[in-house]
């Protein structure tokens, strides 16, 4: 009783605190988490109208073979597009959450140094990340039920549905579910993982490690590939069926290594590249690709992700030209869920670079050259990760869609290379908030041991 008293007291502190200190997590949450939630409910809305009915491949349009549409069903296709949705956005919210913990580490160390259970902090942790998932969680259910309403006469007309649209409560309830749950395990488990350590180890400093022995680098990602598998097969199973559930879980699993695999080999590529003497702004940019390595591979992540759905649905189009907007809203909301974990790779990457580049600027850099080191940086990656996920796509196509003629290549290479233009373009305005944290900063507070966006 003496303990649930006292984290009474702590916890209205310390998350008053948190909020001061961290708002940019909540304004976050919202940009992030609420899509993710709002994409979920609005295709699974679309997934109960079409349960229990057949679909055909060639209907349903996606470039899927048809073996795994009807092993998963239409409703489980829908149900997985909505997830990796809300899961890309759980990814940029929790790069975010972690940056934050890390900063904290010798404030919460000396909290247990002073009496603090781990019990205790583990507690005001999981209350800080649940706030982050109620607020994006409320503000996606609603965004939810306007994006319903908006993709349903696209949808109607795609899948040759009924008239008559009908909003169901179970969506919602699912959305809730999955915003509630992702978030705790992305983001609080996570977070509660990097700071628990014990007080002397997270006061003292750090020396880098090889990337082979550094555990760190490769926790994250085998721990969100056990998270996304949680997560699918809680939902699917609960929404389509045991044997459906655990396919689509499958799926997912083999989904989510792939693109981890790709987003690591690809930053183990970055180190490779090579840096001449005469280029020293490439050079500067190949170093910090490879200096932060959790950034670089979740940037690429973004990137393969974000290029292989907009292709699959851009290719699909090719098929039903006329009826292909749904796909095309699918990819949009993909789409934007991958430039925000983009835009939190890139800014989380700055900050922690922040006095690095504010010696730069210190000793004779101009402002130009620096912004042109962050967009160059945010370039090689995107042209990387954008080429990968726009080959996968090209090649799911060739293997698998219906109208895979020669007529059609022409026009398949011309979207593969919209798709890889399309995530320069969104690398670009990844970079602009931090563009802009530069032009507006002296080169002397860069210097100091605090982020930009620290009161």
């Amino acid at each position: 009783m003496k303990r649930w008293q006292r984290l009474g007291r702590l916890a209205p502190q310390f998350l008053a605190a948190s909020a001061k200190r961290d708002w940019p997590l909540a304004a976050l949450a919202l940009v992030s988490l609420a899509p993710g939630v709002a994409a979920l409910v609005a295709w699974m809305q679309i997934a109960w109208r079409v349960r229990g009915e057949t679909l055909t491949a060639a209907q349903f349009g996606w470039v899927l073979p048809a073996a795994l549409l009807d092993a998963i069903t239409p409703a489980g296709v829908l149900l997985g597009s909505g997830l990796v949705t809300l899961l890309v956005g759980c990814l940029g919210l929790s790069n975010a959450y972690l940056a934050s913990v890390e900063r904290r580490l010798g404030g919460l160390a000396l909290l247990l140094a002073l009496g603090l259970s781990r019990w205790e902090l583990m507690a005001l942790l999981l209350l800080e990340a649940m706030g982050l998932a109620l607020l994006g969680t409320a503000a996606g259910l609603a965004l939810g039920f306007f994006l319903s309403i908006a993709v349903w006469l696209p949808a109607r007309g795609y899948l040759m549905l009924e008239p008559g649209f009908t909003l169901y409560w179970q969506p919602f309830v699912i959305g809730a579910i999955a915003g509630l749950l992702a978030t705790l395990l992305f983001v609080g488990i996570t977070g509660i993982s990097t700071a628990l350590r014990s007080p002397m180890s997270a006061l003292r400093s750090r020396t880098p490690r090889h990337w082979i022995r550094d555990w760190g680098h490769w926790r994250f990602s085998t721990l969100g590939v056990f998270f996304t598998a949680v997560l699918v097969a809680s939902l699917g199973v609960l929404v389509l069926g045991l044997r459906a559930g655990l396919l689509l879980t499958a799926l997912a699993l083999v989904l989510a290594a792939a693109l981890n695999a790709g987003s690591l080999l690809l930053t183990r590529f970055y180190w490779r590249l090579p840096t001449p003497d005469s280029s020293p702004l490439w050079a500067l940019a190949v170093q910090g690709l490879a200096r932060h390595r959790r950034q670089t591979a979740g940037m690429t992540l973004a990137m393969i992700a974000g290029t292989l759905g907009v292709g699959l649905a851009a290719l699909s189009w090719m098929n039903r030209r006329a009826e292909a907007t749904f796909p095309l809203w699918v990819a949009a909301m993909l789409w934007g869920a991958c430039a925000t974990l983009v835009l939190t790779s890139a800014a989380l990457a700055a900050l922690e670079r922040r006095q690095e580049l504010g010696l730069l600027a210190a000793l004779g850099a101009r402002r130009g050259r620096v912004r042109r080191l962050i967009l160059l940086e945010n370039g090689i990656v995107a042209l990387a990760g954008g080429t990968l996920g726009a080959a996968l796509a090209l090649a799911a196509w060739a293997l698998v869609g219906a109208e895979a003629g020669s007529s059609y290549w022409p026009l398949a290479i011309a979207i593969a290379v919209i798709d890889v233009l399309a995530a320069l373009v969104t690398a670009t305005v990844g970079a602009a908030p931090v563009l802009w944290l530069i032009s507006r900063q002296p080169p002397g507070l860069s210097l100091r041991d605090r982020p930009w966006l620290a009161p």
